[in-house]
């Protein structure tokens, strides 16, 4: 296949998925294999994210928690627990090997600078100065091993007036500090008051996505501090805000500020800088509506047969529609067209258009709004993979999503989902310190692991 001319989509279709196929991914070699990291991430799903990210391209990941394991573990929608576990670690704890160590311990710390030694990455999510403060930080721990990166990841940075803040660090705290979730939600309408629309606050974005961008802005971080440490031989330390982070995907919004002394306000299902470009109510639900250029927006005018009323053919810029006061007017008008229609006929009717309308192949977008139920038993995700099921020897046959990446050469699995806190104490002790089964149940009994 490789040698043939892929001339069309469904060529080039077989050949990628010959090539990319998850089942076969257990067959080839993982990008990170060679790599030794050690996380000691507290409380931080961040943290946690970001070591199996490393550990799904195939880093050897020991997850350093305290006896009993971490707080993370607790994190669980209702209270609900798994063979022990909350179903928040059982997203996190994928691949990675778990230890116990007291860190509290000056024994323990001694222990860790044994492990630090072979380390590639360090990654920790402690208050700044606290690792120092051990006798386990950066400075103190290249002094043992120059080419280690150390990567730590907190609320608020190393330095700068709020990085010793006592502030934890939450998902939601970085939304609120970053700017981000101020723009997030219902708008107040113009004449009321948030006595009469409770609901027109400030809205958290439903995952823990500042955890998530701040965690796999680090885990970039440390793939190209190992990039110059090869060119170079040197290690470093990183440091990453998890509000700083999020602020990083908040669009134009500073630069919108900084020119034009423009506040981004909250604008519910529209969007400040794109029309058409809106969720919609529909007979049974709502569907997402897109038509970033002009041609798209009178699409879906002549679409729900608008095209005269509405004057789309006089219609030369999408810029005027972009405007607050124009969105509201031109929203009502169209909400009030697709509320004729079920999700699926909008869509039909999208496709439909996009082989017989009047500016064919042009057509609006219109996307379903699935709910979780759906997304999981969406065909095409499906058919990628996405959510097979992972064998888990220690929880059995368990639903999580998998990697989003596909490659052809170094592919990534899910070879576990989880371990319990300490699973891993006598594998990895033997390895990397050489301590035998007797000398862990010393230590177990002087509470160090």
């Amino acid at each position: 296949m490789s040698n043939k001319k892929r001339s069309d989509w469904s060529d080039w279709s077989d050949w990628v998925r010959e090539k990319d196929d998850p089942k076969i991914a257990h067959t080839r070699p993982e990008a990170l294999d060679d790599l030794f990291v050690l996380d000691l991430s507290s409380r931080s799903f961040a943290g946690s994210h970001c070591s199996s990210v490393l550990a799904e391209h195939g880093a050897e990941v020991l997850r350093i928690e305290p006896p009993g394991g971490d707080f993370i573990r607790t994190c669980t929608p209702y209270g609900i627990v798994y063979k022990g576990e909350g179903l928040n670690y059982l997203t996190e704890g994928r691949n990675k090997l778990h230890i116990t160590l007291d860190l509290a311990q000056p024994a323990a710390r001694e222990m860790l600078k044994e492990l630090a030694k072979k380390a590639d990455v360090l990654i920790e999510t402690f208050q700044p100065g606290t690792m120092d403060d051990w006798g386990i930080g950066y400075e103190q721990l290249k002094q043992i091993n120059p080419r280690l990166i150390f990567a730590s990841l907190t609320g608020f940075g190393g330095f700068g007036p709020r990085s010793r803040s006592r502030m934890p660090d939450y998902d939601n705290i970085a939304q609120a500090m970053s700017g981000f979730q101020y723009d997030t939600g219902e708008m107040l309408p113009d004449g009321k008051t948030y006595e009469e629309c409770p609901w027109a606050v400030p809205t958290k974005s439903g995952p823990w996505i500042a955890w998530f961008m701040s965690g796999s802005f680090m885990a970039m971080g440390i793939l190209a501090a190992l990039h110059w440490r090869m060119a170079t031989g040197e290690g470093q330390a990183l440091d990453i805000a998890t509000a700083e982070a999020y602020a990083r995907i908040d669009d134009f919004v500073a630069l919108w500020y900084e020119h034009e002394g423009q506040i981004n306000e909250r604008f519910g299902n529209l969007d400040t800088a794109l029309w058409l470009y809106c969720f919609a109510p529909t007979k049974d639900g709502a569907v997402f509506l897109g038509g970033l250029r002009l041609e798209m927006w009178q699409a879906f005018a002549d679409m729900v047969g608008k095209w005269d009323e509405w004057g789309a053919s006089s219609w030369t810029s999408v810029a005027p529609f972009t405007k607050k006061e124009a969105q509201l007017q031109w929203s009502a008008l169209v909400f009030e067209e697709t509320r004729k229609y079920t999700s699926d006929e909008l869509l039909n009717m999208s496709l439909d258009y996009s082989k017989h309308g009047r500016l064919a192949p042009i057509t609006c977008v219109v996307a379903p709004i699935l709910s979780p139920e759906d997304c999981m038993k969406d065909a095409n995700w499906l058919d990628r993979g996405i959510f097979a099921p992972v064998n888990d020897p220690v929880y059995g046959a368990i639903i999580t999503a998998q990697a989003q990446y596909k490659m052809t050469e170094t592919p990534l699995r899910t070879r576990w989902v989880c371990r319990p806190a300490g699973y891993d104490n006598e594998q990895a002790y033997l390895k990397h310190l050489g301590l035998q089964a007797s000398q862990l149940t010393e230590l177990k009994k002087q509470g160090l692991i």
